[in-house]
């Protein structure tokens, strides 16, 4: 993999739903999709990648997307890194409590493949 390319993490343990994210980054030039099936390899992954965003699903195995966003924001290495949240969760209440935790932007399933891809390049061009 190349270092100078752009990296999105995904953490995501539905295999149709990383199938469908592998597409989406596929039509955004210049980046990279890494991706992990749960929250802790994730976390090894995003201390040890940097990526320029990570899109995080919510329900995961383990260690939820909360938990996960949590320990992202607390570790000096990732702290910077924007975060997106990607869930089933789609009630207004679960948005709000996502945005006040901290997500950049909270995003629902199913997956909307322009506004997923709209909000990648506004998260990143926000971050630059």
């Amino acid at each position: 993999m190349a270092n100078d390319a752009n990296k999105i993490l995904y953490i995501e343990d539905n295999p149709a739903n990383m199938r469908l994210m592998v597409k989406i980054v596929g039509r955004i030039p210049g980046y990279t999709l890494i991706s992990a099936s749960n929250a802790e390899t994730g976390l090894e992954l995003a201390a040890k990648e940097l990526p320029q965003i990570v899109i995080l699903d919510i329900n995961l195995p383990g260690m939820d997307g909360f938990e996960a966003l949590i320990s992202l924001k607390s570790s000096a290495k990732t702290k910077h890194i924007p975060v997106l949240a990607l869930s089933a969760n789609a009630m207004p209440g679960d948005v709000e409590k996502g945005l006040k935790a901290g997500f950049v932007a909270y995003l629902t399933k199913p997956i909307d493949i322009n506004e997923i891809e709209n909000t990648i390049k506004r998260v990143v061009e926000n971050a630059a």
